[in-house]
């Protein structure tokens, strides 16, 4: 049953950030690391809900293998710490939220995990998360969140972009208004 409710949640999410996918493949006709670490991420959980697979051993191999493909991105240097640490994030909290009673039969991992999944829905809605220990998965809000920190780390790197432009503007912006008080 939490296998189906995780698949579920999550065609939900992936549904929801296909088209975020869409937009990095136009955004970067060279796909970057971080963009294509995203796509990866949507992509493999996409197909599960379309085939209705998913499970423990699957969901887990697939986030060993987005893992592996960001250790990669992150040793060639192709993403930088604050979009590792935050992706890293996501494969955290997907793995916590399928450890199963056949892995942890005493529940001895349910404060644990319930206050992990609190904290990362609060951190990325501001929405104050209060799942119970004995409903540490809450699949629903667990998937909105995962969703939301897709678009968010989405956002980061088209920011990541236009970086130095920023910096400009406001520098200008400073300026200006420096000059404005002096007068």
């Amino acid at each position: 049953m939490l296998r189906k409710l995780f698949v579920v949640g999550l065609l939900c999410i992936f549904a929801l950030n296909l088209a975020a996918a869409d937009m990095a493949r136009d955004a970067v006709a060279d796909e970057d690391a971080g963009y294509a670490l995203l796509e990866s991420l949507v992509l493999v959980f996409a197909e599960m809900a379309e085939k209705g697979t998913g499970g423990y051993e699957k969901v887990n191999n697939a986030a060993q293998s987005l893992m592996a493909d960001l250790e990669k991105a992150k040793a060639q240097e192709k993403v930088d710490s604050v979009f590792y640490a935050r992706y890293h994030r996501i494969l955290l909290i997907i793995k916590l939220t399928i450890i199963d009673e056949p892995y942890d039969p005493e529940g001895i991992l349910d404060s644990f995990i319930a206050a992990q999944l609190n904290e990362f829905i609060d951190d990325v809605t501001g929405i104050e998360a209060t799942l119970q220990p004995q409903e540490k998965r809450g699949i629903g809000a667990v998937a909105g969140a995962i969703a939301e920190e897709v678009l968010n780390l989405h956002i980061y790197l088209d920011g990541s972009k236009n970086r130095d432009k920023l910096i400009k503007k406001y520098q200008f912006w400073l300026k200006q208004k420096k000059s404005e008080e002096k007068k």
